[in-house]
């Protein structure tokens, strides 16, 4: 049985106990002090089983479950303290460890290599392709869960398709001079929360570019916005009669963009 059914099996049997005996109690069935006695050992089983998924996923491939783990680690080692009196804390006292959040995130940042996601199609009416580039990831479709890396394309005769990148943190380096553009328009979407994102623009390709940014600044040739919440918009004289073409879609919340000719 694989490690995800376990903890999941795991999880779902304490809730469920936990379910059973908070039945129990209500109804009268259980008397005050065996409901006493589970108050005090219920702790106990939590850590056990955070122990549990927390090694599983810290030595098996598969890491998106760690934080999770760990913080359940961390809450049941709080109630354990609890009841061996050294401190005091309480179930409802779990809102107390949300900085713990912030912590994992940033310990994440520091040592997990994250997933990019990458969304690259042919046209609308094709599925996704997977691709992997310059640095250490694997391409997946675009997703919600947070990513944190750079991404590049400086290759030479690297194949331009039509692109959507997502990531949350992280920068974005794209040399459209090295790369082989099709006879058509090319649509490039880039999104991200913080970074920086760099293009490259051949001096012969028309662009059509709407660029976005919450806190930073944008440069495009020679025009430039900075401050809050800036939209900078660029086209390239002929561009509707050009065949090929690149439609520039950046859409950042903290960073700075940056757009060259070569």
């Amino acid at each position: 049985m694989k490690s995800r059914s376990i903890n999941q099996i795991l999880f779902a049997l304490f809730l469920l106990a936990v379910g059973v005996v908070l039945l129990l109690i209500n109804i009268g069935v259980i008397s005050l002090e065996i409901k006493e006695l589970f108050v005090v050992f219920y702790p106990f089983l939590l850590l056990f089983i955070g122990i549990s998924m927390f090694f599983k996923r810290l030595f098996s491939r598969r890491k998106d479950s760690i934080s999770f783990s760990f913080f359940l680690m961390l809450f049941a080692t709080m109630l354990v303290l609890d009841r061996l009196n050294y401190i005091s804390f309480g179930f409802w006292d779990i809102w107390k460890l949300w900085p713990a959040i912030i912590i994992l995130m940033a310990l994440s940042m520091l040592f997990q290599k994250k997933t990019i996601k990458i969304h690259i199609t042919r046209d609308r009416s094709k599925t996704g392709l997977d691709i992997e580039q310059d640095e250490e990831y694997k391409g997946h479709r675009k997703g919600s869960s947070l990513s944190i890396g750079d991404i590049s394309f400086k290759d030479s005769n690297w194949a331009l398709e039509p692109l959507e990148l997502s990531n949350s943190v992280g920068d974005y380096y794209i040399d459209f001079s090295k790369a082989f553009i099709p006879e058509k328009e090319t649509p490039v979407v880039v999104r991200g929360w913080i970074g920086d994102v760099k293009m490259i623009i051949p001096e012969d390709i028309p662009v059509k570019i709407h660029s976005k940014i919450s806190v930073g600044d944008i440069r495009i040739f020679d025009q430039k916005t900075d401050s809050f919440n800036r939209i900078l918009d660029y086209k390239t004289l002929g561009y509707e009669e050009a065949t090929r073409k690149l439609n520039i879609i950046i859409d950042l919340k903290i960073g700075s963009i940056r757009i060259d000719k070569v």
